[in-house]
């Protein structure tokens, strides 16, 4: 298989047949052989069951569980099921654009990664500060040349981040912000391209809830320093 897109997924039943859907029909456009891997992720809405009703149709391979695993171990379990030459990672929400993937394609062999840049950022103001303010902390101790170290749109080449995936549990909400952080840390070049951030089919995110922020913030600053001092 030529590509594997890696969907992790929490309580996103009235959202995830469109987003798998709109994916589906952008790949086949392109002609890229390719799987979606769902990494669900213990729903309690509901999701769970959706997709094993649509797995057949849409050749899903499903990677589920009855707990909360949590957001980084959902996507690292994703990327130990690939079996792929290319991993591509978005979110499930519906706010990265697959008409966005064909310049991903395109650029995939002008770095080890090709990561998005949300130029217009459609999440919250609180969620958005307080991803500035982290990103200052984060460029001080991983001083890269990325404007959106946290962007959930990615493709690389499996074999290029197998060796290091040791290196991404650091950061559990934040695992983009470890990922660029463990691709500096091993000299793996990144290139960004600029894409379309819409808002999200259905909801408010589950995850980054206003109330929640400060304690992931701790947290994944914690989770930083880990990495940055990582053997």
């Amino acid at each position: 298989m030529k590509l594997d897109i890696i969907l992790p997924v929490y309580n996103e039943r009235d959202s995830i047949k469109k987003v798998i859907s709109e994916w589906q029909e952008a790949l086949d456009s392109l002609k890229i052989p390719h799987h979606i891997i769902v990494c669900e992720d213990g729903s309690t809405d509901g999701t769970d069951k959706l997709l094993r009703k649509i797995r057949s149709k849409y050749n899903l391979i499903l990677n589920q569980k009855r707990y909360r695993r949590g957001y980084g171990k959902a996507v690292i379990d994703g990327i130990k099921t690939s079996r792929a030459e290319y991993i591509l990672h978005v979110d499930s929400d519906g706010q990265c654009d697959p008409e966005d993937f064909k310049k991903f394609w395109e650029e995939r062999n002008r770095a080890d990664v090709v990561i998005g840049w949300r130029v217009r950022r459609a999440d919250p103001f609180q969620r958005k500060l307080y991803s500035f303010l982290f990103k200052t902390v984060f460029k001080a101790l991983f001083p890269v040349k990325v404007h959106d170290p946290s962007c959930p749109f990615v493709l690389y080449k499996r074999e290029k981040i197998l060796p290091h995936l040791k290196y991404l549990s650091y950061l559990k909400e934040g695992f983009w912000w470890g990922f660029v952080g463990m691709c500096y840390k091993k000299k793996l070049s990144v290139y960004e391209i600029p894409i379309h951030h819409r808002q999200r089919y259905s909801g408010t995110t589950v995850v980054y809830k206003i109330s929640k922020l400060p304690k992931i913030v701790i947290s994944n600053l914690i989770g930083l320093f880990k990495l940055k001092l990582a053997k």
